[in-house]
C-alpha cells in the first residue's frame, strides 16, 4: 500500500513539473515591431594595411621556429580511466558491502531468534505434557 502511494505522489510530482514549464509556442504582441537596421556610422572603422601584417607574420615565422609540442601518455587531460574505474568501485561498492554487512547481521539475529523460540516451544510442549500425564494420573 505504501508503495503504491510512493508510486501516486511520485507521479503527481512529475506531471506537475512537466506542466509548470508549458507555455504557447508564440507569443503574443500588440504593436508594431520596427525593425532597426544596425549599421556602423562611417568614418569610425580602424584600417588595415593587410600587407604589412602579412609580412610580419611570415618574418616571425623564419625568425623562431616553434618547438615541437610534447604529447604525454593519456590523450585527455581530464580523468583517466583508472580513476573512473576507482571512483565507479567506490560508489557502488561502499554502500554494497554496507548492505551486505547490515543484511548478514539481521540474518544472524533472526536464526538467534528462532532458535531461542524453538527452545520455547519445546518447554512448552514438555510441560503440556507433564500436565497431560499428571491430569491422566490423578484421574485414573
Amino acid at each position: 500500500m505504501t508503495f503504491r502511494t510512493l508510486g501516486l505522489v511520485f507521479l503527481i510530482f512529475s506531471c506537475a513539473a512537466l506542466a509548470q514549464g508549458r507555455k504557447p509556442a508564440v507569443e503574443d504582441f500588440v504593436g508594431i515591431d520596427v525593425e532597426e537596421s544596425r549599421v556602423a556610422p562611417q568614418g569610425s572603422e580602424s584600417l588595415y594595411n593587410l600587407e604589412q601584417d602579412i609580412s610580419r607574420i611570415e618574418a616571425g615565422r623564419k625568425a623562431a621556429p616553434a618547438a615541437p609540442a610534447k604529447v604525454t601518455g593519456s590523450a585527455d587531460p581530464g580523468m583517466s580511466v583508472k580513476t573512473i574505474m576507482l571512483a565507479l568501485a567506490l560508489g557502488l561498492g561502499l554502500p554494497l558491502s554496507v548492505w551486505f554487512m547490515i543484511m548478514s547481521n539481521v540474518k544472524k539475529k533472526a536464526s538467534l531468534e528462532s532458535a531461542s523460540n524453538i527452545e520455547l516451544l519445546e518447554k512448552y510442549r514438555k510441560e503440556r505434557e507433564k500436565k497431560s500425564e499428571e491430569q491422566v494420573r490423578k484421574v485414573s
